[in-house]
């Protein structure tokens, strides 16, 4: 049996790598043009917030969702980062309740959204998991989701894409080995096991 992923907000395909890697099929949304020519699943170029959760139910047993964390980010706070427009958390949180809204709509069998820690000093919601991915990359992960092992990566090596357009959505690429111990996990509990 082939399982089917959503990924909303997919960017380059962090999550999606590891599906495919696993036998599930994928489907990206984004509304991002310039991530086309790097999704390897079905890209569907969309605004979130214009998906109806309700026309989703039933066709994924998986939907994951890393919505852009750049308003909810240390890296923002302290001044690490320069950014042209200052972080309006308020705004993105738009998104993130929108992938909330299309989870409970489209009712998956399993459902993950990942983001940076402090986006649950937002939300009413807690995380299940804080775990650090890479040496430099702490993520938050909150969903409905079989337990797995999370990898901690060295190094990613980053693919050379797009040249410096597209350097920050490399950067924030879920690791292959994270997204793959994750579809690992969801395969088989979609199995049965």
């Amino acid at each position: 049996m082939t399982f089917r992923l959503l990924d909303l907000f997919c960017g380059l395909g962090g999550w999606t790598d590891g599906f495919l890697a696993e036998g599930f099929e994928a489907d990206g949304i984004d509304s991002a043009r310039i991530v086309a020519p790097h999704y390897r699943g079905n890209l569907i170029l969309q605004d979130i917030l214009t998906v109806d959760g309700r026309m989703l139910r039933g066709k994924y047993d998986v939907i994951v969702g890393s919505p852009p964390c750049r308003d909810f980010s240390k890296s923002t706070w302290f001044g690490k980062v320069t950014w042209k427009r200052p972080p309006d958390p308020e705004s993105s949180l738009s998104l993130v309740h929108k992938f909330i809204e299309i989870v409970g709509d489209a009712r998956p069998e399993i459902w993950l959204m990942e983001n940076v820690p402090q986006l649950q000093n937002y939300l009413d919601l807690k995380p299940e998991v804080v775990a650090r991915l890479t040496p430099t990359m702490v993520r938050a992960f909150w969903g409905s989701f079989p337990p797995f092992l999370i990898p901690v990566t060295g190094r990613v090596q980053l693919e050379r894409i797009g040249g410096g357009r597209l350097r920050s959505w490399n950067r924030a690429r879920i690791p292959l080995p994270v997204a793959r111990a994750f579809a690992r996990a969801c395969r088989e509990r979609l199995e049965g096991g």
